[in-house]
């Protein structure tokens, strides 16, 4: 881009939604002391180093990130259009994390933000919708009924949450880079049904999108000072798993779960069998080991 340096960063003002909070996050953790001038007036947001979700002009050259014009701002290969906070990612994600990480963030945020704020339903649900985060940032704005209602003081504290938020997301996202390799060599080197992890990696997605015949994971609670039993759960946002504990555990705790299992040290088993807690090592692979031949 033309400027290496964005000391001030024009919004639209009024209302906010993720998309443009995020957008902004983004350029916060790149440039912290970036300047947020927050106007629909051309005469301000023109004099800005840079104009996100305003202005009615993507050009990527000069600075401007909107998306609002008559023929969009573009499309990822997978169809879904980009937004404020995906066109900003898309251009300035490069910056903070590399591409495995920038990929992530696209898919479990930008994504999802972007369809909610162009009108795109992402997920199919016959009940309860989930609390979204596009729902989070819209319940930041100032209340209705407020006499005075500051949406530039409100919007400065939307931006301080999800910057925070994006960091844990990157921070999250980096991790699973890094245990994807590790978690692939132990269910390469694995001949059982189950895998143990001796630290707390996280192993969901590497586990579901490796062919393997596992069922479970077992790790260390460091917190609680036991071991975990899970189930596979048969895709990324299943409850269904590959193969859940005897129905006979559920629900089931300390000595009662012993005498059940025969097992010393069984602690507990979740009503819903995919999660089975042990004292020790010993007692959780015993535990593991019955429920597959159950």
């Amino acid at each position: 881009f033309a400027l290496l340096n964005m000391k001030r960063v024009a919004t639209h003002n009024g209302k906010f939604h993720a998309d443009d909070v995020f957008a902004i996050s983004i350029l916060k953790i790149i440039y912290p002391d970036m300047k947020i001038i927050r106007t629909r007036d051309p005469k301000k947001y023109n004099k800005a180093d840079a104009r996100v979700d305003v202005g009615m002009i993507y050009s990527p050259k000069n600075n401007n990130f909107d998306h609002h014009q008559k023929e969009g701002a573009g499309k990822r290969k997978n169809e879904i259009p980009y937004a404020s906070a995906g066109l900003i990612w898309k251009h300035f994600g490069k910056k903070i994390v590399k591409e495995e990480s920038f990929k992530i963030i696209d898919e479990k945020i930008m994504q999802y933000v972007d369809s909610d704020d162009i009108g795109i339903k992402t997920y199919e649900t016959k009940s309860v919708e989930p609390y979204a985060i596009d729902t989070i940032i819209e319940s930041l704005n100032p209340d209705r009924q407020a006499k005075k209602r500051n949406f530039d003081k409100e919007f400065g504290k939307a931006v301080i949450f999800c910057t925070y938020l994006l960091k844990k997301e990157i921070t999250l996202a980096e991790e699973k880079v890094k245990a994807k390799a590790i978690i692939k060599n132990i269910i390469k080197k694995s001949k059982k049904e189950y895998i143990i992890l001796e630290k707390p990696y996280p192993w969901k997605e590497t586990v579901i999108n490796v062919k393997n015949n596992l069922k479970y994971v077992i790790n260390y609670n460091e917190t609680e000072k036991s071991w975990a039993a899970i189930a596979i759960p048969k895709s990324i946002n299943s409850f269904e798993v590959r193969k859940p504990f005897p129905k006979s555990w559920g629900g089931i705790s300390s000595e009662k779960l012993e005498k059940i299992t025969g097992v010393k040290g069984a602690k507990f088993c979740h009503s819903k069998l995919f999660i089975t807690i042990a004292k020790t090592k010993e007692s959780i692979i015993k535990l593991v080991e019955i429920a597959l031949k159950s």
